[in-house]
């Protein structure tokens, strides 16, 4: 699962328990004393027990509101979650219970069946035969639809009981169409696509569409209705975009066109009267006058250069789901009590179906609590499922037993987990060689603590169990024996707001003032150049969070593309020469690619400040600022929001660096002292990346975290444009991109330049099948061509999203922390799958008990590191 992450981490204690161990099965045993599950029915172990309290103290900077499965949209929203759910199939280590022939206890890890009973069996040939409905391809056989049995034994926290309805009556509620429901893509886009869930859950919605995108409707084709507006021939509604972006007019406006040349490029006759008709979202119905209007505009003056056969290309239709669409045309169905049967649009197999069908395991709730949490409020339906205490459900582990908004939140075990009784969450320790079950951890104590100085006080009296490094700590604690790195698959963007049409909304507020102010420069190239090359990220890294480290790359280090050998994406060929062609490093003046990658810096300020010269003329000549008394620097100081989810000392100190070094780099431009990044107030967990996307606030450092070992599945979240931070200003749907690669698929080479969008690129990556206007079809997934190719499509498309200057990459996340001496890991080296066991394979040196006494036996009750 990829979730938003906004630069907040560093106040946090990134022990990560949580994300690569979900939970088992059962066997039928019961207590500490459970059947060897590898031995004979006969041979009994016993296990080590745990005696007292064992309360991981745990901090956060944000505290979620809701944790609601269906509508969550960040890490802090998600957090709770990662203790209250069980997957269909999780990471184990693998050791004498979970062994793998040949290997090394505790040195690779086994995916074993937890809610699931067995691992899925393919039924491609049966389900594409007896349900035509699913659209499975005729020349299909396998990887596009499976059974998964469930364990008879599964419940909530209540004792309601899971089977293989509840999973099928989930699902449809997430993605019901009226609910709205943000997760609902989670199936429909991505890696794992459900069949049909697309249209189950977009019915009866309207979908504006770029008529210069699709080259749908030329001006015949269109129908004229007895009022004299033209409709689609479907009957849907279709407009002039005046103050709409276009992909025509380079994702900006017509109107700005004509704002900012005027005369000189377009004819004037008849554009007040084109404006004058505008509605809200600058749209003005098709008639023939309002046609006469455009084509007076955009094909009277040479300078323009176009003709009546460019005017399709100023259209915006309306595309209406069809209404009526039934939830069994949705891939999930219950095929036995305790069986679901899932069929695909995209072909998925082996790992990479264990690693994606967790989006089925977020879509769990508990049907009866959940319909009746549901209200509506003049078609606008709202939920407070998982909300509070009384609202909260668990499947998992924990379960939440005190909340207090803002402030804290308390998990305890839940005894109904089958995980505690089965005798599979079990684990031999390497180090004693002795037997114990999984989770001693009993209780899990969080508190929100937004300031790391708080922190750091909090851990050295033993109320926390981690403290996460800040710069000035690192002379004092890096060589500490309780100090863990911890790497991280986040690269963290400057992400950048290219949204003019928001821009120019935000600047005819009337408490804007447009002569000391302006957000506009922001959205020219040549800034956004200047912007990337503006700091050194090494120094960046160092100065304000030295446990991560400088990046320039999309994609980040931690990646795995091969989970059998543990293969990285970024030591392939490709991903070195896609950087190198990026940054134009002229790669034969080095001895090999890993010296000329390394040669690197992303930071060249004298380059940077002949960009902001340019784009301060720029500015000027498009009427965004001004020089009135000709000196030469801008009248307006160009103020760019950044977008703030909670405030700490950290964000400060960040923010202060960034425009300490801009203002640097701007000495002697048109620009100097006139740039400067500003605090939003504090937005709140999701809010800041709403506000981000919809171009009310113009930069933050952020990103996305997860599916380290699916880096194929990332180019979805920046060409998808319900996913993607810039998909109001960049339209990668429409974007070309040409490479030559095999066809031939996964067993021949033959190799072929093919042009496609971004988007079809990234589809096909991912398993979907695209056809092209020219017949012919491509499906570049898992197991459909080999794995060079598609490292190939993936550096292709990942240099293009550096191409567009939206992201800036700027730092590679990983952490520094220090662990409390109340507890220890069972495996202390880092997995890119498995982390370090999460909190299942967390161990207590003291009890509640002997940590407190422990704790008030040192001088002024303040531990050692």
């Amino acid at each position: 699962m990829k979730k938003l992450l906004a630069l907040l981490l560093a106040v946090v204690m990134v022990v990560s328990v949580f994300a690569a161990c979900k939970k088992a099965d059962p066997t039928a045993t019961t207590g500490p004393n459970a059947t060897n599950p590898t031995g004979t029915p006969e041979q009994e172990i016993v296990f080590e027990k745990f005696e007292g309290d064992f309360i991981y103290k745990d901090s956060v900077s944000v505290l979620a509101s809701s944790w609601n499965p269906h509508t969550y949209q960040s890490a802090d929203q998600s957090y709770p979650l990662d203790y209250t759910t069980s997957g269909l199939f999780t990471f184990v280590y693998n050791d004498y219970f979970h062994p793998i022939e040949g290997k090394d206890d505790f040195a690779g890890y086994v995916i074993m069946p937890d809610m699931a009973a067995s691992m899925p069996v393919d039924v491609t040939e049966k389900v594409k035969a007896e349900h035509p409905e699913f659209g499975i391809p005729e020349d299909a056989t396998t990887g596009f639809a499976y059974t998964i049995d469930l364990n008879d034994y599964l419940c909530f926290d209540d004792g309601t009981v899971i089977n293989a309805q509840t999973y099928v009556e989930s699902m449809k509620r997430m993605l019901d169409p009226k609910l709205l429901n943000y997760r609902a893509e989670d199936v429909y886009t991505g890696s794992l696509v459900l069949a049909g869930a697309k249209m189950y859950a977009n019915q009866g919605h309207t979908v504006t569409t770029d008529n210069g995108v699709t080259g749908d409707y030329t001006i015949a084709d269109l129908v004229k209705g007895d009022d004299g507006v033209y409709t689609t021939p479907e009957g849907f509604k279709i407009s002039i975009a005046v103050n709409y972006p276009l992909d025509w007019t380079g994702g900006n406006t017509l109107k700005q066109y004509v704002d900012a040349y005027g005369d000189q490029a377009f004819g004037l006759s008849r554009w007040d009267e084109l404006v004058a008709l505008m509605d809200e979202d600058g749209l003005v119905p098709v008639t023939d006058d309002t046609l006469a209007m455009l084509s007076a505009t955009t094909t009277t003056n040479p300078g323009w250069g176009e003709t009546d056969a460019d005017l399709p290309n100023y259209l915006i239709y309306d595309y209406v789901y069809p209404d009526g669409v039934d939830f069994s045309t949705v891939g999930i169905y219950a095929s036995g009590e305790n069986q679901i049967t899932v069929v695909l649009e995209n072909a998925l197999s082996g790992f990479y179906l264990y690693y994606n069908l967790g989006v089925l395991d977020l879509s769990l709730v508990h049907i009866e609590k959940y319909d009746s949490l549901l209200k509506e409020d003049n078609g606008v339906w709202t939920s407070t499922y998982n909300t509070n205490v009384e609202t909260a459900v668990s499947y998992g582990p924990y379960k939440v037993s005190d909340y207090q908004l803002d402030k804290s939140m308390h998990f305890v075990k839940n005894e109904k987990w089958w995980g505690y009784t089965d005798g599979k969450h079990v684990y031999q320790d390497p180090e004693d060689g002795l037997y114990y079950p999984m989770y001693q951890t009993t209780e899990i104590d969080t508190q929100v603590v937004a300031e790391s100085s708080t922190n750091k006080m909090m851990f050295l009296k033993g109320q926390l169990m981690g403290y996460g490094l800040q710069a000035e700590d690192f002379e004092t604690y890096r060589n500490s024996d309780y100090v863990y790195e911890t790497p991280a698959t986040t690269i963290f963007f400057l992400v950048l707001n290219g949204h003019m049409t928001a821009i120019q909304e935000r600047e005819a507020a009337a408490d804007f003032d447009k002569a000391t102010t302006d957000i506009e420069t922001i959205t020219l190239q040549s800034f956004r150049r200047a912007m990337a090359i503006t700091y050194d990220k090494d120094l960046f890294c160092s100065t304000v969070s030295p446990a991560r480290s400088a990046t320039y790359a999309a994609i980040g280090n931690l990646y795995v593309y091969d989970v059998d050998t543990g293969a990285r994406y970024r030591d392939t060929d490709q991903a070195k020469q896609i950087l190198c062609d990026v940054y134009s490093v002229d790669t034969s003046k080095y001895a090999n690619l890993d010296d000329a990658v390394a040669s690197i810096t992303g930071y060249d300020p004298e380059t940077a400040k002949v960009l902001y010269q340019e784009a301060y003329e720029e500015a000027l000549e498009m009427g965004y600022i001004t020089d009135t008394n000709g000196d030469n620097i801008s009248d307006q100081t160009v103020t760019i929001t950044y977008s703030l989810s909670a405030d700490s000392d950290f964000m400060t100190t960040t923010i202060d660096y960034l425009n300490k070094k801009l203002a640097e780099v701007l000495v002697g431009t048109g620009f100097e002292g006139k740039v400067q990044i500003v605090k939003s107030a504090p937005l709140g967990d999701t809010a800041w990346s709403e506000q981000l996307k919809a171009g009310q606030t113009d930069c933050c450092l952020c990103g996305w975290q997860g599916s380290a070992l699916d880096p194929f599945s990332l180019t979805d979240l920046y060409t998808n444009p319900a996913k993607a931070y810039d998909a109001k200003w960049f339209d990668a749907t429409t974007v070309e991109l040409t490479l030559n690669v095999n066809v031939g698929g996964p067993d021949k080479t033959e190799m072929k330049e093919v042009t496609m969008t971004m988007k079809q690129w990234s589809d096909a990556l991912n398993g979907a099948t695209v056809e092209l206007e020219d017949g012919s079809t491509y499906n570049f997934g898992d197991g459909q061509t080999d794995v060079d190719t598609r490292l190939a499509i993936l550096a292709g498309v990942e240099g293009e999203i550096l191409k567009t200057y939206n992201y800036l990459p700027m730092m590679q996340n990983a952490s520094m922390a220090l662990l409390s001496q109340q507890v220890y890991y069972v495996v202390e080296e880092y997995s890119p799958v498995m982390g370090r066991g999460g909190i299942a394979y967390l161990k207590y040196n003291y009890n509640e008990t002997e940590w407190k006494a422990f704790v008030d036996s040192q001088e002024n009750g303040e531990l050692k590191y």
